[in-house]
Parts: C-alpha cells; sequence; structure tokens
C-alpha cells in the first residue's frame, strides 16, 4: 500500500482522496445535492472498492446538503458494509452533522472529530 492522491470537481462540489496506508480519507467541499451525488457516490465506490480497510468521510468543507446527499452517503455506508471497509464521518460541518441528526444516520455513520 502506498501514498496517493486524486481530485476531482463536479460544479459546486470538489472530492479530493488521499491514502495513506490503510486509511483513505476523502474530502467533499462545496455543495452534495442532486446535481452532485452522482458523482461523489462514483468516487466514493471507487475509494471502497480500493485496499484501504477504514474511509474517513471528511464533511467539514460541505456547506450544504439535501435529502439526495444523504441518500447518497447512506447508499455509500451499507456499500462499504458489505465490502468490510469501515466508512467514518470526520469532521461534518454543522449543517451536516443537523442533516445526519435529523435523518436517524448517526447510529450508521460513526462520526469522528
Amino acid at each position: 500500500m502506498g501514498h496517493w492522491d486524486r481530485t476531482r470537481q463536479d460544479g459546486p462540489l470538489i472530492i479530493r482522496m488521499e491514502q495513506a496506508g490503510e486509511v483513505l480519507v476523502v474530502r467533499a467541499i462545496g455543495e452534495l445535492s442532486g446535481s452532485t451525488a452522482e458523482t461523489f457516490e462514483a468516487e466514493l465506490r471507487l475509494a471502497i472498492s480500493g485496499d484501504a480497510s477504514t474511509v474517513d468521510l471528511d464533511l467539514g468543507g460541505v456547506g450544504s446538503i439535501d435529502s439526495t446527499g444523504l441518500r447518497s452517503v447512506v447508499r455509500i455506508a451499507n456499500q462499504s458494509l458489505r465490502a468490510g471497509s469501515r466508512l467514518r464521518v470526520r469532521r461534518p460541518s454543522a449543517s451536516v452533522k443537523q442533516a445526519l441528526e435529523w435523518g436517524g444516520l448517526e447510529h450508521l455513520l460513526p462520526l469522528v472529530d
């Protein structure tokens, strides 16, 4: 396992992935909504299909998330469980944390600082 990084932009969303060892950090910056959810899911599927045992999804830079964005996060969490990798949400912005709590999703997605 080496070190690699990748950046992808889809309109108002930037996704940056960095892997060092067994932990892959995926940073999302911008808006996670219907217009960006497909790209977000594609990048996260790539992340969980790799050799990282843990994927940390850093949502500290996400200013807004809608129901489509939340569904994407849930689908990725479920795929991660099936793939045998651990998905954690790091540093969610206040709006993301509130949306996760309103959706009752904090039990599905461990939050780490």
